[in-house]
């Protein structure tokens, strides 16, 4: 497997960890950010990672740039840039507030049948 170059990557929100990801490198992959996202949360997972793109490119927030060769025969290698101009935005924090308002922030809650919690 080859080697990714990863820049210093220290916080552990992923969307902010996203940005400073692409603003280090200009562009970049899903599965290189997660390689190297790796190391600063080890519990993440690809499929993590792969939907906090999903949701970032559909917030308008990063735009695909470029496709190459993967080294998963028949599929290529989607690249992102932030759009310009999108750098400081605060969507950054939490992009699945966008499209899941009821989510809040954290894990969903619940108050238990009865009025009571």
């Amino acid at each position: 497997m080859e080697e990714v170059e990863c820049p210093e990557i220290s916080i552990k929100l992923t969307g902010l960890a996203i940005r400073d990801y692409l603003l280090a490198m200009g562009k970049g992959s899903p599965y290189d950010f997660y390689r190297c996202f790796k190391r600063v949360n080890p519990r993440t997972s690809y499929k993590n990672v792969a939907y906090y793109f999903y949701l970032l490119r559909r917030a308008g927030l990063i735009e695909a740039v470029e496709t190459g060769p993967s080294s998963r025969r028949g599929f290529d290698k989607t690249y992102y840039r932030i759009v310009p101009g999108m750098e400081d935005h605060p969507d950054w924090f939490h992009p699945q507030q966008i499209f899941y308002p009821e989510t809040r922030l954290g894990k969903k809650r619940y108050k238990p049948k009865g009025g009571v919690g």
